[in-house]
């Protein structure tokens, strides 16, 4: 966490496969000074016939009441060295930045019921990244996470850009990353030709087998 300004005395340990209603480790601007706090990603919903709120689209985050107080005043950063995105039929895969280095995603951070929560914003999929999905984390430039972090809302407006796709990566992985339950660091290994041909085959005579849904829509 040093790369954001943050120290931190408690031992961390690596997270692969974080979900919605998980909790996570966020920064937010505290005072003068950085601070990282625990989270949980994603709103319950308000009633019955509402969703649970995961993601908060840049295009739109100033003007929907759910979204622009927070855009405003209480904006945060997600440390994360990749995501998970799902290509039909249900194929999972891995994106990270070419050199596998960490990024921050912009995000906004809520209190429900004493705890803290937090969506991630999304931006449009860039190019190539779009035949995986249109929808992408919104992928804030390291020179912008400070500035992110403290000044105004209108301020913040200049950082509402779609990330370049050749800073991107990406690659096949197993449908384990589907499962909540599961989170080591095998899910971000590639998928050999063996394995995709395997799963090509197995895909025809069944079906594609469910998996989770899409994380940045």
């Amino acid at each position: 966490m040093r790369q954001f300004g943050v120290m931190i005395m408690e031992t961390l340990q690596p997270r692969w496969n974080v979900a919605p209603g998980q909790t996570a480790l966020v920064i937010q601007q505290s005072d003068l000074h950085a601070q990282a706090v625990h989270a949980k990603w994603g709103l319950p919903p308000a009633s019955s016939k509402q969703s649970f709120l995961i993601n908060a689209r840049m295009e739109t985050v100033t003007e929907k009441p759910t979204f622009r107080d927070a855009f405003a005043a209480r904006r945060c950063l997600i440390a994360a060295t990749g995501w998970y995105e799902w290509s039909a039929p249900r194929q999972p895969w891995h994106i990270q930045l070419r050199d596998g280095g960490l990024m921050g995603f912009g995000g906004l951070l809520f209190t429900c019921d004493g705890e803290t929560h937090f969506v991630v914003m999304t931006s449009a999929a860039e190019a190539d990244l779009r035949a995986i999905h249109h929808r992408q984390p919104l992928v804030l430039p390291r020179s912008s996470w400070l500035s992110w972090l403290t000044s105004d809302g209108r301020t913040a407006e200049q950082y509402l850009q779609v990330p370049s796709t050749r800073q991107f990566n990406w690659y096949r992985v197993g449908p384990a990353v589907g499962k909540t339950t599961e989170d080591h660091p095998r899910l971000v290994t590639p998928l050999d030709e063996a394995q995709l041909a395997a799963e090509k085959s197995a895909s025809r005579a069944a079906g594609a087998a469910q998996s989770q849904g899409d994380l940045f829509a």
